[in-house]
């Protein structure tokens, strides 16, 4: 199948025949999946995980909302990854002139692997969390 030719609901919204599918197809995945998560469709087993994300994919499809696959593989313009981090372009600049995040430069454009941003977006939120806590403890020592 060309790449080109599946649809991006990351550009437009499902149609209401779309939503309706979504939601029999999630329908049908969930009643015949077998014991152990998995789904036989004609000779093929899928396993437990690509059921899941079939399931996901159309549940969200079968909300009304947006979706776009995108591989791991792929990569980013600096904008793109200041879009999903959402900070600025600029700070995203400073994070890769630091060394926290990677950067590839193709001619004079640097480019972004999905993977280091999601790896980096990861990180800064496990950090916050650890903050957080941090912060609850001793709020909690004050009482």
């Amino acid at each position: 199948m060309n790449v080109t030719s599946l649809a991006d609901f990351g550009e437009r919204l499902p149609t209401a025949e779309e939503v309706d599918s979504a939601a029999g197809a999630m329908m049908a995945i969930e009643t015949s999946r077998e014991a152990d998560g998995s789904l036989t469709i004609g000779d093929t087993k899928l396993s437990p995980s690509l059921v899941d994300l079939m399931s996901d994919l159309f549940s969200i499809v079968a909300r009304g909302e947006t979706v776009t696959l995108v591989p791991l593989s792929r990569q980013l313009t600096t904008q793109e990854a200041a879009d999903l981090l959402n900070v600025s372009r600029p700070f995203l600049i400073k994070l890769i002139d630091q060394g926290a995040l990677n950067c590839e430069m193709v001619g004079t454009h640097r480019r972004v692997a999905l993977k280091n941003v999601l790896t980096y977006k990861a990180k800064r939120t496990a950090g916050r969390r650890t903050a957080m806590a941090e912060m609850q403890d001793i709020a909690e020592d004050l009482e």
